[in-house]
């Protein structure tokens, strides 16, 4: 126990002077606190919004509790046709994948339901229609088919299914917050029982807590999931050819000279490059990635490797425009290390990517135009910049 302690300690007295040192840098120690600081203003917005989202989910929850316990002692015998038919529209929508290949007719309370559907979704259709309330009387003429490839009604669509809100992707307001508090309260727990039990519960409401926090399922907030990453685009005008801004792009040895958080970019066989950028906290990191596709004065694609630190595609469009300038396109995305936690805390120590690409298109646009830019206190002229022919995969 005494050395897990003094391993803790240690790796507490470690972090808070990286961090220290971090924020004290006299060069750009200044720099980074003010960042820090809009980053606590953002935050505090941010905070500000959800709750106005979160009472306005509890008072419409609160009306919808009201309004069905008024419907239990309603007579649904005098509903009128049009509300029947809604209501029946409704659970049509949820139980079958082509709802507008059904047709529902309502007369005093007898319903008619025909049209097209799935067979293993005409069941489900009638049970759903049976269960509307003020449904009387139903009868049903339904063409059923398990080949649906040759009929136009039948084509595309999706059962839309009703989830409960823990089980979607995206949770509500109201739930988020009772899952966070549920969260809290297992971390308390934990903190409090050192036991197996104790530690396995406050492991358990961390993740809950950190789910309601970033809203976004697990594999997503670890960066398991290769289609949970973040993505940007940024779209501007440079008064320079395109096949100038091309020599750029497509030679990746050029990016650390303008862009500041790319440390290097070294060539390897095969029309592999290993990046090493800037990390949270100035910690490096490198991955290895190659050029996939390459469109002369058009498009620069590129993608990283399997297995790499940071998974990250990018595109890079350019469109000549008359004036003489070219419109560039960068729509690229990225999986950071420890998924959107780890996105969290970079973007909390100053390391955004969105306000590093637009101070990176500030740079580019300042060199191409005006000849020289300014990157991280040095010069950088055109001249610097390398223009051989590169490979795509």
């Amino acid at each position: 126990m005494k050395k897990e302690r003094l391993a803790w300690t240690l790796f507490g007295a470690f972090g808070a002077g990286a961090l220290t040192m971090y924020f004290a840098d006299p060069n750009r120690g200044r720099r980074r606190r003010a960042t820090l600081r809009d980053a606590f203003i953002h935050s505090g917005h941010d905070m500000e919004k959800f709750a106005q989202r979160f009472g306005r989910d509890v008072e419409h929850r609160a009306e919808g509790a009201v309004a069905e316990t008024r419907r239990l002692f309603e007579d649904d015998d005098n509903v009128s046709d049009s509300v029947l038919e809604q209501r029946i529209r409704t659970a049509v929508g949820r139980a079958v994948s082509h709802p507008h290949a059904v047709e529902v007719n309502c007369t005093g309370g007898s319903v008619f339901v025909g049209g097209w559907v799935l067979a293993d979704e005409a069941g489900e259709l009638v049970s759903a229609v049976r269960a509307v309330r003020g449904v009387r009387e139903l009868s049903t003429f339904l063409n059923t088919t398990d080949h649906p490839q040759h009929i136009s009604a039948l084509q595309g669509g999706a059962r839309r299914r009703s989830l409960p809100d823990f089980l979607q992707q995206s949770w509500s307001p109201t739930s988020r917050v009772l899952a966070g508090f549920t969260g809290a309260g297992l971390i308390a727990y934990g903190a409090t029982h050192r036991k197996l039990l104790g530690k396995t519960l406050g492991i358990n409401g961390a993740i809950l807590l950190a789910r309601s926090v970033l809203n976004t399922p697990l594999k997503g907030i670890i960066g398991a999931d290769e289609t949970a990453g973040l993505r940007i685009q940024k779209t501007v005008m440079i008064k320079a050819s395109a096949a100038e801004l091309y020599e750029f792009w497509k030679n990746p040895e050029n990016y650390p000279k303008v862009f500041a958080h790319v440390k290097e970019i070294a060539p390897e066989k095969n029309g592999i490059f290993v990046w090493q950028v800037s990390g949270p906290a100035g910690f490096p990191l490198s991955w290895r990635g190659r050029i996939i596709r390459l469109v002369p004065e058009q498009r620069i694609e590129w993608r990283s490797l399997p297995g790499s630190i940071v998974e990250n595609h990018g595109v890079i469009h350019l469109e000549a425009q008359q004036d003489g300038r070219t419109r560039v396109h960068i729509d690229m995305s990225y999986n950071p290390p420890a998924g959107l936690v780890g996105h969290a805390f970079a973007a909390l120590l100053g390391l955004d990517p969105k306000k590093s690409l637009d101070q990176d298109m500030v740079q580019l646009k300042s060199l191409l135009e005006q000849g020289k830019t300014t990157v991280g206190g040095h010069e950088v002229t055109k001249s610097e910049l390398k223009s051989e022919n590169t490979t795509a995969a």
